[in-house]
């Protein structure tokens, strides 16, 4: 099973009971935490539920077994492949993604240089955000979006509503009919190993593993000549600024953004970053569109 393979950064006592979950409990699970001196625990996009030492789940967190510190400091140390140092970039940005491109996050103490983060110290607490290969949960988007050709999308969602799965799908979707650019810049979209995408993005999709999303998305226009350009999590002017200019070379996009309805994409952006794409969609889970705005006028609403 292709979850289980993550499970060989947890160490100790947590460690040991995070191994023994089963794959049918693994593949409802979308986050594994481990904080000092307090229960493990999962999130299942329901509710949390702890971990006991025998690799079972319970809502009762006396029940659980109990990460030490130095379970969560050797935890850590393996997402790190045992060399803290070459991670600092990453490290300074609060998460690390490893093979098949689940995203481990981190709590500790900012070290600061210049108003900026530099490195974090005393890492109390890890998170594992388990990334889902989850083919077909974009067909409908694909559909009512790209059944006429491309145009600029932008899926958005609240946090852990599935906006980087449905990404997943669509880009597999995308890459398989059209010459598809992804800036993968957190290995989330195609979970390359040493290279090599781990998986299914497509038989015309070229990766930009690791790149800034502003930087890759200017390069992939100079030198790959896309049709379209995906990306995850936009947000910042340079990154706005960069799709604006491959728009204006005439490629498209396929982005996510944070975002629970239109009111609060007008709050986050200004309104004509929003406004530049032809159809937004909102997400209320993996794979369940909400609302579809087609911002060429029409407005719809598609089952979930």
């Amino acid at each position: 099973m292709k979850n289980r393979e993550l499970l060989c950064y947890f160490s100790g006592k947590a460690g040991g009971a995070v191994n023994r979950l089963s794959d049918a409990l693994l593949d409802d699970i979308q986050e594994i935490r481990l904080r000092i001196n307090r229960p493990a625990a999962v999130w299942t996009g329901k509710n949390v539920r702890y971990i006991t030492e025998d690799g079972q789940l319970t809502y009762n967190k006396c029940s659980a077994v109990i990460a030490s510190e130095q379970d969560v400091r050797r935890t850590f140390e393996a997402v790190c492949q045992y060399s803290v140092h070459s991670f600092q970039r990453e490290i300074s940005q609060g998460f690390i993604t490893v093979r098949g491109g689940h995203r481990v996050g981190f709590c500790g103490t900012p070290v600061m240089r210049g108003g900026t983060v530099e490195n974090i110290k005393n890492i109390n607490a890890v998170n594992f955000r388990i990334a889902r290969e989850l083919k077909g949960c974009a067909e409908k988007l694909f559909e009512d979006c790209f059944s006429d050709g491309l145009c600029d999308l932008l899926i958005a969602g609240v946090p852990a509503s599935g906006k980087t799965t449905v990404l997943r799908d669509l880009t597999r979707l995308l890459g398989d009919r059209f010459k598809v650019s992804v800036i993968d810049e957190r290995g989330e979209i195609a979970a390359s190993w040493n290279g090599i995408p781990q998986n299914d993005i497509g038989a015309n999709t070229d990766v930009f593993d690791g790149c800034g999303k502003a930087e890759g998305i200017s390069a992939a226009v100079r030198v790959m000549s896309p049709q379209i350009i995906v990306c995850d999590e936009i947000g910042s002017e340079g990154e706005l600024s960069a799709l604006r200019e491959a728009a204006s070379c005439g490629v498209c996009t396929a982005a996510t953004a944070h975002a629970a309805d239109m009111s609060d994409l007008y709050r986050r952006f200004p309104k004509e970053a929003v406004e530049r794409f032809d159809m937004i969609a909102f997400l209320s889970g993996t794979g369940k569109i909400s609302g579809l705005v087609n911002m060429r006028g029409e407005r719809g609403r598609v089952g979930t």
